[in-house]
């Protein structure tokens, strides 16, 4: 499923650049350590400049979708209710404790950073949990 897949690499010699790569394996066995279980995955990397060296500290993520130009809130902004309704709080001065919810319809997610396809408007404040 991942093999072929694009990744974007950071190395930390080169915080503020990103290298492109694709996955070519991924290991079917994975290996557990404190109730996590890894998988080896290698990813070739485009280094045109040749700045890359054997044994650097990198961190490769593999896109599995992309959308660009979507309005975006931080994960730790958005309220997941037991019935699967999600929310976000903004600020309203009117409301109790000066806050309130309104309902939003999520797409993609990062883990830090989640998409929000309907509810709130682009510019508008909302309160981190």
């Amino acid at each position: 499923m991942f093999v072929d897949q694009p990744a974007r690499i950071t190395v930390e010699s080169f915080k503020d650049k990103k290298f492109t790569g694709v996955v070519t394996k991924m290991s079917p066995l994975g290996a557990e350590k404190d109730n996590v279980t890894t998988f080896e995955v290698r990813v070739s990397i485009a280094d045109p400049g040749q700045e890359l060296r054997a044994n650097m500290s990198a961190n490769a993520e593999i896109v599995l979708e992309e959308r660009p130009n979507v309005l975006l809130v931080p994960e730790a902004a958005v309220i997941y209710e037991k019935d699967k309704s999600t929310f976000v709080e903004v600020p309203d001065p009117k409301a109790d404790k000066g806050k309130r919810k309104v309902p939003v319809t999520l797409g993609l997610s990062n883990g830090v950073k989640t998409e929000v396809v309907d509810g709130v408007a682009e510019n508008q404040e909302v309160v981190l949990q």
